[in-house]
């Protein structure tokens, strides 16, 4: 592709994040009555340490040997908030509030965290929650900036509701324009080599016929 090529693509890139509504499925919690499960709000500090023990969280969550809609809730919403999230993939998700990943990962990992409180205090056997919670705690605990806090640090989530990212600040945001940008080339090199793939085939077969 040229260099016109790729700036074309850029622009058509920035166009999409543009003109696409800012949290298409935001409803904040505290704009009404918690529909669902209501989930505490996370600093901005934990979330990294939170997000290193999710896999590990819904892992327990999904070997309880009892689960009541509580439980089935939050880790449904966690699922869900981790998609909507494209999987932590975009640059700057957890680390950055400018990010139009920052709030709907704030809601997944706040999700993890109130999953994991939820557990502790089921009937039966939660030593292996504890644990973890505790552990979850002590790591939280051994860094004065894992209280650092911005301005998705005080919202309380509803299960109920899906937080999408806030598109607006896409365009703005280079480490979320590169992702998508490069997300775009492969997607027109994988049409580029089936492309080629299907001209080559069409060649192959009308030489057979000749």
């Amino acid at each position: 592709m040229t260099g016109r090529g790729w700036r074309s693509l850029l622009i058509a890139v920035l166009s999409i994040l543009a003109v696409t509504p800012a949290s298409a499925h935001h409803q904040a919690s505290n704009d009404g009555p918690i529909r669902g499960v209501a989930i505490p709000a996370i600093s901005h500090g934990e979330m990294p340490v939170v997000a290193s023990y999710r896999s590990q969280v819904l892992d327990l969550a999904a070997r309880q040997p009892v689960t009541d809609p509580t439980l089935r809730r939050l880790a449904g919403f966690v699922s869900l908030q981790y998609f909507e999230c494209f999987w932590g993939l975009v640059p700057g998700s957890l680390s950055d509030e400018r990010s139009p990943f920052n709030e709907c990962s704030h809601a997944y990992l706040a999700g993890v965290r109130a999953l994991l409180a939820h557990m502790t205090a089921m009937p039966g056997n939660q030593s292996a929650a504890k644990e973890l919670e505790a552990r979850m705690a002590a790591e939280i605990a051994s860094d004065p900036s894992y209280n650092v806090v911005c301005s998705n640090s005080g919202e309380t989530f509803d299960s109920a509701d899906v937080i999408g990212p806030d598109w607006q600040l896409a365009p703005v945001h280079m480490p979320t324009v590169l992702t998508f940008l490069g997300f775009a080339m492969l997607v027109v090199s994988g049409l580029a080599v089936a492309c080629r793939r299907r001209l080559f085939r069409r060649a192959e077969t009308s030489n057979a016929v000749l």
